[in-house]
């Protein structure tokens, strides 16, 4: 009979913007039977950058990325990720080493509130591009935002007229 070894991936479950996800992969055999001979074992998530390393001999590794932040109130889209690849010296040494590519997800939630965030304020500022003009002279503005867009902005001014700040 061939024992399996199986390598599974877990997140954690929900963060909020900016956060920290912990991903783990643990090593298990179904009937128990010790996983201690190896050496370390690297494995790499399908976004291809974040990877995870069991020690030598062990059973667990973890890694942290900070999920994604925005300027939006509202929902943002899961982080999911599953397991690509594993290398290591030994990774032929088992005698059935199998990635368990099920995908998970981490739900991402809006920060509003949080003591000592400002939540997803854009904060928009209007500066005169000259001290003065003369009558017969229209003075110019510029509108300034404090971070990037993922979003195209229009702001409608004291006038009615609109500006569109373009992501």
């Amino acid at each position: 009979t061939t024992d399996e070894v199986v390598a599974k991936l877990t997140a954690t479950p929900s963060v909020t913007e900016g956060g920290e996800i912990t991903y783990t992969i643990t090593l298990t055999n179904k009937d128990g039977l010790p996983i201690d001979k190896h050496a370390a074992l690297t494995f790499t998530l399908d976004d291809g950058k974040t990877t995870i390393t069991i020690p030598a001999n062990g059973t667990t590794g973890t890694a942290t990325v900070t999920a994604p932040d925005n300027v939006y109130v509202g929902t943002n889209d899961p982080v999911i990720k599953s397991i690509a690849t594993v290398e290591g010296a030994d990774v032929g040494k088992f005698e059935q080493l199998t990635l368990d590519k099920t995908p998970v997800s981490t739900s991402v939630t809006d920060e509003p509130g949080t003591p000592g965030n400002e939540g997803d304020l854009v904060k928009v500022t209007i500066t005169a591009d000259q001290t003065s003009v003369a009558e017969n002279v229209k003075p110019t503005f510029t509108v300034h935002v404090n971070q990037p867009l993922a979003h195209d902005l229009v702001v409608t001014l004291s006038n009615n007229a609109q500006v569109t700040i373009k992501a």
